[in-house]
């Protein structure tokens, strides 16, 4: 008798000694709550890539499916996106807003979490986004934000805007140099670049749709300086402070030492309220989450995320014990 395996004689299909069982490789999901359960054949690909255009070869090492990864990385996955569908991305510089010229050719590289080391520049914190083409490297802010109208906010950490962004600019306009942000912003032949990219996200009839609009590395600055709030009044001081030692020494110094802690002060924009070329434009939201985020994102471990599980997983029990104590009285009625 032939094995209906190999289809040799004399095998058994289900003898272990002509079949040795292979070790499995394949990951139980679970559908749902009371479904069944799937098995579904991990890859190397799969193990790695979550984001639309982001792939082993183009995209840093680090796990895309960390909450953290993910979220720097997704405004550059809709950029992608929006250039391989011909869909346009708003650049606005506080004044105008206008179409953003193609921003990934074949053959950048992505990376997240990197500072850009340059001998003006003293330790200087890292950068969400560094996207390289042959040896060329752009550094870019990374912001994912709800949609809520004239109240999306944006929430601004002083390593970003007082000196990332003021190196970002420094770097461009290599021949100037500014006493305070005043001075910058008074410019009027300064070169702006795109530097902070908002990806913006509203749920639609329990779907969620993206949008994107670009910030030049200028226009953070004049938001900050158009804000006018107590915060805001602090933050130009660091930005002036930035600008001012460079200025005078030729140098701009984040910490002393590596290992020196900064303290983080924030400050809290709202560019759909106030810059007025934004509150007359149309976001269209036509880019699905799906059409980007291509399998499951870790979560970062949250109390209240933990306490809904905890509470999901009671329910799970009670149901669980009454369905139990139902069989056995349907078993006792029979």
């Amino acid at each position: 008798m032939k094995c209906s395996l190999c289809q040799k004689e004399g095998h058994r299909s289900d003898n272990k000694k002509f079949h040795p069982a292979e070790k499995s490789t394949t990951v139980p999901k679970i559908d749902t709550v009371v479904g069944s359960i799937t098995f579904t054949p991990p890859t190397e690909e799969m193990s790695v890539i979550s984001l639309y255009g982001l792939h082993t070869s183009n995209c840093c090492s680090k796990d895309q499916s960390s909450e953290k990864v993910a979220n720097a990385l997704l405004p550059m996955a809709y950029g992608i996106y929006s250039e391989d569908n011909k869909y346009l991305i708003p650049m606005c510089n506080n004044i105008v807003v206008s179409s953003m010229e193609t921003r990934f050719p074949t053959g950048i590289k992505f990376d997240t979490e990197k500072a850009h080391c340059h001998p003006k520049f003293i330790n200087p914190p890292p950068n969400d986004i560094c996207a390289t083409l042959t040896d060329i490297s752009h550094y870019y802010e990374s912001k994912v934000v709800l949609y809520k109208e004239k109240k999306t906010e944006l929430i601004l950490r002083q390593d970003c805007y007082a000196f990332n962004c003021i190196q970002n600019i420094l770097i461009n306009n290599p021949t100037k140099l500014y006493k305070d942000t005043t001075s910058l912003l008074n410019d009027t032949t300064i070169v702006e670049h795109p530097y902070m990219w908002v990806l913006i996200w509203k749920k639609i009839d329990g779907i969620i749709y993206f949008d994107c609009v670009v910030f030049t590395d200028v226009s953070v600055i004049r938001m900050i300086k158009d804000a006018d709030t107590p915060r805001a009044k602090e933050a130009l001081k660091l930005t002036d402070n930035s600008l001012a030692e460079f200025s005078s020494k030729g140098l701009m110094t984040y910490k002393l030492n590596k290992t020196t802690t900064v303290a983080h002060q924030k400050v809290s924009l709202f560019p759909l309220r106030d810059i007025n070329t934004l509150t007359t434009y149309k976001f269209e939201f036509r880019v699905k989450s799906t059409d980007l985020i291509l399998k499951d994102v870790r979560s970062d471990t949250s109390l209240w995320q933990e306490i809904e599980k905890s509470r999901l997983i009671d329910r799970i029990r009670l149901q669980a014990d009454e369905i139990q104590r139902l069989k056995k009285l349907c078993g006792e009625s029979q």
